[in-house]
């Protein structure tokens, strides 16, 4: 397993990052130890600044239905009733 946070470091140090990195897999199963997002945002965006504030959480498809533009990058299917 990779070591995340001096990944994070070595990042920060070489490229003078004034934000932290944010890591975004896709994954067929839901990851060991990572905590479910709970909740609601109003775009896929939020996610990001949500990652990037040092959460680390994973999200289901149902977590992108309020972003049309979020669900589509991620290849989430939006119920009928959200495609509007």
């Amino acid at each position: 397993m990779a070591n995340w946070k001096e990944l994070e470091k070595q990042f920060a140090a070489r490229l003078s990052m004034s934000c932290r990195p944010v890591a975004v897999t896709f994954l067929d199963a839901e990851p060991a130890g990572i905590a479910k997002f709970s909740g609601s945002e109003p775009a896929g965006c939020s996610f990001w600044r949500l990652a990037a504030d040092g959460r680390a959480f994973y999200t289901l498809p149902a977590d992108h239905f309020n972003c049309a533009v979020g669900a589509y990058t991620h290849n989430v299917q939006l119920l009928p009733e959200r495609v509007q």
